[in-house]
């Protein structure tokens, strides 16, 4: 099992159940509290993912 995998399984779960597709998973390791995404440079690749879909 890996640090994620409490995020990741019910993610999983839930669009299984709800028949949804997910197109992709963005996952940042290091973020628990709120504003240490901030300290990561990850949510801007997160966006540019997203924009690239």
């Amino acid at each position: 099992m890996s640090a994620m995998d409490g995020a990741r399984i019910p993610m999983e779960r839930m669009c299984t159940l709800n028949k949804w597709k997910m197109v992709v998973e963005v996952l940042i390791p290091g973020v628990l509290n709120a504003g240490d995404i901030d300290k990561t440079d990850d949510y801007k690749k997160a966006a540019a993912l997203a924009d690239a879909i």
